[in-house]
């Protein structure tokens, strides 16, 4: 976790600025003490003193921590946004960045594995009875470059929400957009005959693949300047449904 709070005055304080001196911190979910790690390789953040059952206290990779340090420093820059925090309660969910840009409240979610569509969901959901716009981010790979790549639910759920774009984090607020088309499979066709000598044919034809998809790149956004407010209505299809939604997405250009 990127936030704490001091012990003995309740306040909020963050891990890229806070230093030891500061402590004791305790956890903002749960109360118990915290510890602030720091170091010159890993970006600085407060694990539990002791291991305990605390859905804040939930591992996160030291990328993950990096793409939101980066985006709540830069949003702090940026003229037209105002607010920035990190991890900041917003009703039952704790977004990994908070602010209002241009105007418009929006929380950005920096999309982990082991978060499900069914909490990608609900808390789409509660951002909508909000009021907030959410933008969902995930951790750019190079594997999106390739010329067939394998989506997790999750991609395929936030593809189909965002209107066939899913957005990857790349460095501050820099962001780039894909959109996935069907992979094809080539059947060949051929020829045969029957046991009872009657000629045969099959075959001829393209087949879209279930697993994978082709990538393809968009433009580079920056989701302070570039990125604008959209509503969309509840919709089902392909296995897929998606709730009455308000996003934070990519303007069109022209």
């Amino acid at each position: 976790m990127l936030s704490a709070k001091r012990k003995f005055t309740g306040e909020t304080v963050t891990a890229y600025f806070a230093n030891k001196s500061h402590a004791p911190f305790v956890c903002l979910e749960c109360n118990e003490g915290v510890i602030l790690k720091t170091g010159r390789h890993k970006v600085n953040h407060f694990a539990h003193a002791n291991p305990i059952a605390c859905k804040f206290a939930e591992g996160e990779s030291d990328t993950h921590r990096r793409c939101k340090t980066e985006i709540f420093l830069a949003l702090q820059d940026m003229p037209g946004v105002r607010d920035a925090a990190l991890e900041r309660r917003l009703g039952e969910v704790r977004p990994d960045v908070s602010a209002i840009i241009n105007g418009i409240p929006v929380a950005i979610e920096v999309q982990i594995s082991s978060l499900s569509t069914e909490t990608i969901m609900r808390r789409t959901i509660d951002y909508h009875r909000r009021g907030i716009y959410v933008l969902w981010l995930l951790l750019w790979t190079p594997k999106l470059d390739s010329k067939r790549y394998a989506p997790t639910l999750w991609e395929k759920w936030i593809h189909a929400a965002y209107f066939g774009r899913v957005y990857y984090w790349l460095e501050g607020l820099r962001v780039v957009s894909y959109h996935f088309d069907p992979q094809l499979k080539t059947v060949p066709k051929k020829t045969w005959y029957s046991e009872d000598g009657e000629k045969m044919a099959g075959g001829g034809y393209s087949q879209r693949l279930k697993r994978y998809r082709t990538p393809v790149r968009g433009r580079v956004f920056n989701l302070a300047t570039d990125f604008g407010p959209r509503e969309r209505e509840w919709w089902e299809g392909g296995g897929v449904k998606v709730p009455d939604a308000k996003l934070f997405m990519g303007r069109k250009i022209g």
